[in-house]
């Protein structure tokens, strides 16, 4: 059997919604399937992308690379069917060369915690481990309670204050681990529209935004808290438990009934301890690897 290597397009979106099911269901046991939509979303943020063909099966595997800094973020994903023929390491190939291509320094791809192989073949070609990250959920059994929020302070739903969204949640970001400065346009070509997003800012007393909300009600099976950052000097005083707990409040009322996150496993600002203490659980591990790379020498 003969895999090649070509660019991804819109008409693949269902194919690549199937890969990406089936690769979380095998590994961790998810039972959250992404759609052809989520997958469309989805690539349209990305910077770039491909798919590996087989010749019989068609596409059997696909790869997504974000730009961060001077690195590409990679998303590597293979059927699990289609285990042992070559397509992980030829979009590997591909995620190095583009890498290059772009003037960039390094990949950091990142694989489910229970894929052994993946891990096994990143391992093998240089790539070392560097960090872990959890995907947290609760399912929302009945009415969430209203959130209860610390005086002086008050939240609004506000997606048109793009800016402000951007720069708050910007400035949270700022001490964690493997952040990078990006420009309003550069950030809000991977979150925006946020207009078709649920927005929320936290102000205090005289106005000032301490913390800010971003929430999807339908992507890959779930509703999800997409992002959630507290600036500072605000943070130890109770403003993102309000707003998790406004986030469920408000999505089960939409009639969703699962609700997830992301997070860093080292995340210094006790952040996994907020989510369980609100009753999310981990249900799946992601591991990043990294490698740097440099240009061959040319003759």
């Amino acid at each position: 059997m003969t895999i090649t290597l070509r660019p991804l397009t819109a008409e693949d979106a269902g194919a690549m919604a199937d890969i990406l099911g089936a690769y979380d269901a095998f590994h961790a046991g998810a039972d959250d399937r992404p759609s052809a939509d989520d997958m469309l979303q989805w690539w349209g943020r990305v910077d770039e992308s491909a798919g590996a063909d087989d010749e019989i099966d068609g596409l059997i595997g696909v790869g997504f690379l974000r730009g961060r800094g001077e690195y590409f973020i990679a998303d590597y994903f293979v059927h699990p069917d289609a285990r042992g023929r070559g397509a992980a390491s030829l979009l590997l190939d591909w995620g190095e060369g583009a890498t290059l291509d772009a003037g960039l320094s390094g990949v950091r791809p990142g694989v489910n915690a229970a894929d052994t192989g993946g891990k096994e073949l990143l391992e093998s070609r240089g790539y070392r481990y560097i960090r872990s990250f959890y995907r947290m959920a609760i399912d929302l059994t009945g009415q969430p309670p209203e959130p209860v929020w610390p005086d002086g302070f008050t939240v609004a739903f506000e997606p048109d204050e793009e800016h402000l969204i951007y720069e708050t949640l910007e400035e949270a970001f700022a001490d964690h681990w493997g952040h990078e400065e990006r420009t309003f346009e550069e950030w809000m070509a991977q979150n925006g529209p946020l207009a078709e997003r649920l927005c929320y800012v936290v102000r205090a007393e005289d106005g000032t935004p301490a913390a800010a909300q971003i929430c999807d009600e339908e992507r890959f099976g779930s509703a999800w808290v997409s992002i959630l950052g507290v600036r500072a000097p605000w943070r130890k005083r109770g403003l993102g438990e309000a707003l998790l707990r406004l986030a469920f409040h408000d999505l089960y009322a939409r009639g969703r009934r699962r609700v997830r996150l992301g997070v860093d496993a080292e995340n210094t600002t006790g952040a996994t301890r907020l989510y369980e203490r609100v009753g999310m659980r981990v249900v799946l591990q992601d591991d990043a690897y990294e490698k740097r790379l440099e240009p061959e020498p040319r003759h």
